[in-house]
């Protein structure tokens, strides 16, 4: 969302000097009282009543330096700072030595712009009065301005020497302490400002940032509530509030604060920016973009509504129009990591890896505290066909360096009971909880776990819950909603829930949070359903099997990788339509297809099918992903490349509709062989294709995310789709399209196949995992003094 700055509202000074001058003759008692009762008229805030007598004094002593600087302090509380000097500077000159009148004159230069005249009228005011509170403030806030924090913290501290419970400086204090990061001290401030003046509004507000930059959310909007009581119309404030409760995923609340700041600012860009970020998140994308686009009306030249825009696009499957956004938005900010981020990601979706690299690369350079950025690369570089397996590991270890080296504690002990044979709590952490593959994959694992050996807490990151979520939450000893924490908070969340084993889910995909592994809340941490290294040393293991990661194989990892029997896990899809003949038998020729994203469509992979399609020269290629197989970049990138190699147009057939999950099985009856792409494998899209009885060929690579397709044919003692070269991958798919009456046995019998198969033995898998969670747990109970 949108960030807020400090505001800081400069009091004027409420300070009357009502010494008395010696006056001549008998008209000295007649101004000395006038001047009493002008006084008390201006303290009670009567200031017409104050502003009479001041006149009327004046007519009898035109240089009265009381009258004269009291009358120049009602004009400036009026916002008449120019009729107010002359007031102001007759006073002076009656009497150059009182401090207080160098003060008020220097207030009012500073309400006209006149900084410099003010300062050095404020320098005047501490020569005469060196502890003079106001001007110490006055003249610090000078100083802060101009980026000399280390003389106004100076002169603050003097002021609250002087007056210990003074508001203002005590915020300003705080406002430099936030700068710097030290947000603790700048928390500390703000509370004894609100101690000193509670209805101080600034200091609420400001205290609301740094509550917010310490995402103590909670605790933020409470103060930002206040702020708002103190000052309706505090769009800042309501901005923020609206920021903040979005980051906890209360999307319908965020929404009432931008819509009351509208109310009264029509004009606030931000406001509608932000409002469009909830809307995308609440799932009303068509909202959202209308919102965006108000932002870009108000104010063309921000960058980012149109990065906004360009995610909610993205959403839609409109990558083409998404990258048009972010191209603007570099044009406006290219100094802006998240705007080559956002660019990386639809390059990546396109399949256009070089580019794609190429700018996650600038975003992590740009911000080198952007681990989203970095993550991003992490899983770019896998698709990447250039990148050797040791550059990869390298990188991992270089995210390792910037993100997760920083927060690894010097020495952790735990005050979780190291019995080895005690019932062990588990806690998987995951933004998958929901309608995802990675979540269809643990499903059927979490429902076969034996709670009388393990007891199960998920940590959640799921910003829209679903009916897969809620299923999730019924299975848990322990339900934790993480969103809006930040890794260090979730670290502390499942140290107080004392977990034994924590399963990292996917780590680099998705929102998923690998780095909470970084503050070692856990004796024993395991990487899960990610197809690499994380590159982090605190991370004790990863879940592999024999075919994903070969015993002395090439491929390092930083974890130790730890071989089930065979990875994949899937429960038998119940809502799937029947197993149909092979198409081929009525078109009279064979259809190839994949249904894998168009990332996985590597350059090397669509040449190697266009070697397929000139073996079978009467063979069709259907290709479909979600919709995005519509998208014209992509459409064209693919037919380009095959037309290169020799295959027609007319011979793919891209399909681009969005189905629900029947009607996208069921497209399987059009497709008589899957084709597996590669680096990088398909993993659902392959069981699926398995699952209606489409066989898939795979051609494995050497690191653990070539090998995810091989992994799953093996136990189902499919190895002859198991290609050991270019040429092999040509000659299984032309043996297949040949043989119509053994790939209709094939397809007839394949779902029968997996259902019997390792591939959908949840209890199996679950007594293995419980068998390596205990391995790791009595490692670590017998080794626990030796390192974190």
């Amino acid at each position: 969302m949108t960030g807020s700055r400090h505001l800081v509202w400069f009091a004027r000074l409420d300070q009357f000097d009502d010494s008395r001058e010696q006056m001549e003759t008998a008209s000295v008692v007649t101004v000395d009282e006038a001047l009493r009762q002008a006084v008390e008229h201006h303290r009670a805030g009567r200031m017409a009543e104050a502003e009479r007598i001041y006149r009327a004094i004046l007519e009898q002593v035109p240089h009265h330096p009381d009258a004269n600087h009291n009358l120049g302090l009602i004009a400036v509380h009026f916002g008449k700072a120019e009729p107010a000097l002359p007031y102001l500077r007759a006073a002076v000159a009656a009497r150059p030595g009182a401090a207080a009148f160098h003060a008020g004159l220097a207030n009012a230069l500073m309400v006209l712009g006149r900084v410099d005249e003010a300062e050095s009228c404020h320098r005047q005011a501490l020569a005469i009065d060196p502890d003079l509170p106001d001007a110490n403030v006055a003249l610090g806030h000078v100083e802060q301005n101009r980026g000399r924090t280390d003389e106004a913290v100076a002169l603050y501290r003097r002021a609250i020497a002087v007056r210990p419970d003074f508001a203002e400086p005590l915020m300003f204090l705080g406002i430099i302490h936030q700068d710097r990061g030290e947000l603790d001290e700048a928390i500390a401030l703000y509370r004894r400002a609100i101690a000193a003046a509670p209805g101080f509004t600034l200091a609420h507000y400001n205290l609301g940032l740094a509550l917010h930059a310490q995402n103590r959310l909670d605790e933020a909007i409470d103060a930002l509530r206040r702020a708002v009581e103190l000052k309706p119309d505090f769009a800042e404030a309501l901005n923020l509030m609206g920021g903040t409760l979005w980051a906890l995923g209360r999307y319908r609340d965020s929404i009432d604060c931008y819509d009351r700041i509208l109310e009264f600012r029509p004009d606030f860009a931000k406001g509608y920016h932000n409002k469009g970020n909830s809307l995308r998140d609440m799932g009303r994308p068509e909202e959202a973009l209308a919102c965006f686009q108000r932002a870009l009306d108000i104010d063309p030249n921000l960058a980012e509504p149109l990065n906004s825009m360009g995610r909610t696009l993205e959403d839609l499957g409109r990558l083409d129009d998404a990258l048009d956004c972010y191209r603007r938005a570099a044009a406006l900010r290219p100094d802006l990591s998240e705007t080559r981020n956002n660019m990386g990601n639809v390059l990546m979706g396109t399949g256009r890896y070089d580019e794609a690299v190429i700018h996650y690369l600038d975003a992590v350079d740009l911000n080198l505290k952007s681990a989203s950025a970095h993550r991003n690369l992490l899983s770019a570089i896998l698709f990447h066909p250039g990148w050797t397996l040791e550059r990869r590991y390298a990188e991992h270890r270089r995210f390792e360096d910037l993100h997760a080296r920083p927060h690894y504690p010097s020495t952790v002990s735990f005050a979780n009971p190291p019995d080895p044979d005690r019932r062990l709590r588990v806690g998987y952490l995951s933004s998958d909880f929901r309608g995802h593959s990675v979540a269809r994959n643990l499903l059927p694992l979490v429902h076969a776990h034996d709670r009388g050996r393990v007891e199960l807490f998920f940590y959640a990151n799921v910003n829209r819950p679903d009916a897969q979520t809620l299923e999730f939450q019924g299975l848990a000893d322990g339900w934790r909603s993480v969103v809006g924490h930040d890794d260090r908070q979730i670290a502390e969340v499942m140290r107080a829930d004392s977990i034994d084993i924590l399963v990292v889910l996917a780590g680099r995909f998705d929102n998923n949070r690998p780095l909470v592994a970084a503050y070692r809340p856990a004796p024993v941490q395991i990487s899960f359903h990610d197809p690499a290294t994380s590159g982090l040393e605190v991370m004790d293991a990863i879940i592999t099997d024999p075919v994903l990661t070969p015993r002395h194989g090439r491929e390092r990892f930083a974890e130790r990788p730890i071989r089930l029997p065979s990875f994949y896990l899937h429960a038998p899809i119940d809502n799937a339509p029947p197993v149909t003949p092979p198409p081929m038998l009525r078109n009279g020729y064979p259809t190839l297809g994949s249904f894998n994203s168009p990332a996985k469509l590597s350059r090397d992979t669509l040449v190697l099918w266009a070697e397929v399609m000139r073996r079978l020269p009467t063979a069709r290629l259907a290709l479909k992903y979600r919709n995005l197989m519509s998208t014209p970049s992509i459409g064209a990138r693919i037919i380009a490349i095959m037309a290169e190699h020799g295959v027609e147009a007319e011979r793919i057939e891209l399909l681009g509709s969005v189905d629900g999950v029947a009607e996208h099985l069921a497209l399987y009856d059009r497709i008589d062989v899957a084709l597996d792409p590669f680096p990088f494998n398909g993993s659902t899209t392959t069981f699926e294709a398995l699952w209606m009885g489409v066989p898939v060929v795979t051609l494995p690579g050497e690191a653990m995310l070539g090998r995810w397709t091989a992994s799953i044919l093996t136990p189902l003692k499919l190895t002859g789709l198991i290609a050991a070269s270019s040429a092999g991958y040509v000659d299984i798919c032309e043996r297949l399209c040949a043989d119509s009456d053994g790939l209709t046995a094939l397809r007839s019998g394949l779902r029968d196949r997996i259902v019997a198969s390792p591939l959908c033995d949840a209890k199996a898998k679950a007594r293995h995992m419980e068998r390596i969670y205990r391995a790791l747990w009595r490692r670590w109970c017998a080794t626990r003094n030796r390192r974190p």
